[in-house]
């Protein structure tokens, strides 16, 4: 049982050792951190649209 347990922390601790730099680049996604940039891109790129250039009056 001792085993048991000394096996579980150290799982947790390579866990933690492994998984928190993807943790810390993952979290500004999930958080929307990247939003307003995002839509200020969109909407430029909304604005930058192509003009009518062919049509006839």
């Amino acid at each position: 049982m001792l085993w048991l347990i000394a096996l579980l922390l150290v799982l947790q601790a390579l866990f933690h050792w492994i998984l928190e730099p993807v943790i810390r680049g993952v979290t500004p996604l999930f958080e929307f951190k990247l939003l307003p940039w995002l839509l200020a891109l969109v909407g430029l790129w909304f604005l930058a649209g192509p003009t009518d250039s062919n049509k006839t009056r």
